[in-house]
């Protein structure tokens, strides 16, 4: 970690987001709950913290949301002194005015945290070369042609093809093998199959989404099902003040029956990992499975933190299992939702939430 000097006062941490609906009941959308903890702890530590939009900070607009009696309310504030970026669009991270924006901060020191989304293909390539990953990472790579498609169908029985941007289980085609044809099904209308007779009437029903955006294709894995439902576990990981990847949060997700993704925005549910594990394993063998999950979800964190440039906060782990108990890597998210954690009433701040606190607090 690059080291930051410290700040005179005054000191602000600021998240930055896309929009805000001034008009909404719910201004700051799904980022409300983070936003309001960190608030909360902010102003426990006499650090001064609002929300602002992305467009305020490149135009220099010395105006931004801070939480009052009274909502959120836009008024004047000191510059950043550290920044975690929130945007949800990836068209914005990918345009010139973010990358100049990210250059002026470097170049004025400004810890700029969660740098950008990272995509599908970036991401599996990186676990591919690290041989620690490698071998629990299921064979991926660009789909580009025609021929890549037969010869994943005569090595694999089930084949995923996914948008390297996508998010939230949309637009992913799942393609099986049957003895004499091809089912296709796409994750944004699963009762809809698709009956092929050959590789090349497959492909090119495929081909024209190859026009418009980058896919990877990916080998498909017999996961574990729970009640015919798909399972996978997502491990919420932060970096600590020391620079050390930790796991600060863990669940079980069970997708919708109809579905073949597990997302919570495709109709999943959540289950605590150990509940769920407890169905399949003896205590003393849970506990060192879990252990085998989460370091298996730091070496994601701590392989694409090494593999990148910008500063990271906070990655979403997705692992599962097969049929064999074998664990395999399904994504990384470098802006995961904070939504997917089971919430302890007596705790008013989520462990979420302190750590990234802690991080920051560290750049002060």
């Amino acid at each position: 970690m690059q080291s930051i000097p410290k700040h005179s006062d005054p000191q602000s941490f600021v998240i930055v987001t896309d929009t805000i609906n001034e008009h909404s009941l719910n201004p700051l959308g799904s980022i409300t709950t983070l936003c309001e903890e960190l608030a909360e702890v902010c102003q426990d530590n006499q650090i001064d913290f609002y929300v602002t939009t992305f467009q305020k900070l490149f135009s220099n607009d010395s105006s931004g949301y801070k939480r009052t009696d009274n909502g959120w309310i836009l008024m004047n504030v000191p510059p950043p002194t550290v920044i975690h970026n929130r945007i949800h669009s990836r068209k914005l991270e990918r345009s010139n005015d973010f990358k100049r924006l990210s250059t002026t901060f470097f170049d004025q020191h400004i810890p700029f945290f969660n740098a950008r989304f990272l995509n599908k293909l970036e991401v599996f390539k990186a676990f591919i070369e690290s041989n620690y990953l490698k071998p629990y990472v299921p064979y991926t790579e660009e789909f580009l042609a025609q021929e890549q498609l037969e010869n994943f169908l005569q090595n694999y029985s089930t084949v995923f093809i996914k948008p390297i941007h996508g998010s939230q289980g949309r637009n992913i085609i799942k393609i099986t093998k049957e003895q004499d044809y091809f089912l296709l099904q796409n994750s944004q209308n699963t009762e809809t199959v698709l009956q092929f007779p050959t590789v090349h009437q497959l492909f090119k029903t495929i081909k024209p989404h190859l026009k418009t955006r980058t896919f990877i294709i990916q080998e498909g894995l017999s996961l574990i099902l729970k009640e015919n439902r798909l399972v996978d576990f997502r491990f919420l990981c932060h970096k600590n003040k020391s620079s050390k990847w930790e796991v600060t949060s863990t669940i079980a997700r069970l997708g919708h029956p109809t579905q073949f993704v597990s997302n919570l925005a495709r109709g999943g549910d959540m289950q605590k990992l150990d509940d769920f594990l407890s169905h399949y394993l003896p205590k003393k063998e849970r506990i060192h499975f879990k252990k085998l999950l989460n370091e298996l979800a730091l070496e994601c964190c701590r392989c694409i933190d090494t593999s990148f440039e910008g500063l990271f906060a906070e990655f979403g782990v997705d692992l599962a299992i097969d049929e064999h108990f074998n664990p395999w890597v399904i994504e990384l998210n470098s802006k995961p939702s904070k939504d997917l954690q089971f919430t302890d009433p007596l705790q008013k701040i989520r462990p979420s939430t302190k750590a990234i606190f802690s991080l920051v607090q560290s750049y002060l």
